[in-house]
């Protein structure tokens, strides 16, 4: 785990991010709520591979709140005019959870910004529960947002009762989904709980490789969520995280890191034969 974040950039849109490492470009894209704290457990090794630019989504952490940001195209067309703007190269992109939504949304929209897409933790076609649970939590959010409503997701995140590590990992996303902006939060978990994931006619025409990576045990994200997205499109492969949720990327970053450095180390450099298995 990288100790200290770096000192945020700003760009000249108005989002908060981080830069590290050298090499090739790798974006990361937290979850509703979170920031970009929540990738510590990645920025160090990635680092060690690619020039690492972790974003604080609109509205959340150090990025202001961009009012016109109603649907998941309003909240990619923000990340992809800050790529065009302040990276200026392509990017494998990488995305957890709503994050793992606008990745997937940008590759789909703008593939000459996108080298290959990593979708962590993403929803494709809830069931019929669980479209109404995100309903109601969005109705609940509506009439009152609290802070004891942003924290309740910690408890869908992880397994209780707490052990090890993830004592620590639950505290720090509770700490976020705290001190998280109200108004950015409840912009954010409206679009995520709306959107249901891509046009299977985008996935089956995707152009770039794509990696969909989720925990067996998330219930809301799936691992036969991220098997039938990777099934549609053309370059896609699946990995799956026994004993994980939805906080993979965190808890399970030992097994996670190596599997995002080798698909990104593919897709600026086709001949690395690199495989996935649909675990």
């Amino acid at each position: 785990m990288m100790s200290k974040i770096p000192q945020r950039s700003k760009s000249s849109q108005g989002l908060a991010y981080v830069k590290v490492g050298t090499g090739p470009s790798l974006v990361l894209i937290h979850g509703v709520g979170l920031r970009l704290e929540a990738w510590l457990n990645q920025l160090s090794e990635l680092a060690q591979h690619f020039t690492v630019y972790a974003v604080d989504m609109p509205g959340h952490g150090g990025s202001e709140l961009f009012p016109e940001c109603h649907d998941i195209s309003d909240y990619t067309d923000v990340i992809a005019g800050w790529i065009q703007n302040d990276i200026a190269t392509p990017a494998v992109i990488v995305g957890h959870s709503m994050g793992s939504m606008i990745a997937l949304n940008l590759a789909i929209r703008y593939p000459n910004e996108c080298a290959g897409v990593v979708a962590l933790n993403s929803v494709f076609r809830r069931s019929e529960e669980a479209k109404k649970a995100v309903l109601s939590r969005v109705a609940q959010i509506k009439q009152s947002i609290t802070a004891d409503n942003v924290t309740a997701p910690v408890k869908r995140w992880f397994d209780f009762p707490l052990r090890g590590e993830d004592i620590q990992n639950a505290q720090l996303c509770s700490e976020w989904l705290s001190k998280a902006s109200l108004d950015g939060y409840r912009q954010a978990y409206e679009v995520f709980c709306f959107n249901d994931g891509p046009a299977d006619e985008d996935l089956t025409s995707l152009t770039v490789p794509a990696l969909f990576a989720t925990g067996r045990g998330d219930p809301n994200s799936t691992a036969k969520m991220s098997e039938a997205m990777a099934e549609l499109c053309p370059q896609g492969s699946v990995y799956i995280v026994e004993d994980a949720r939805h906080m993979a990327p965190m808890t399970h970053a030992d097994e996670l890191n190596p599997i995002i450095i080798k698909f990104g180390q593919q897709c600026f450099d086709p001949k690395e034969e690199v495989s996935h298995d649909h675990a």
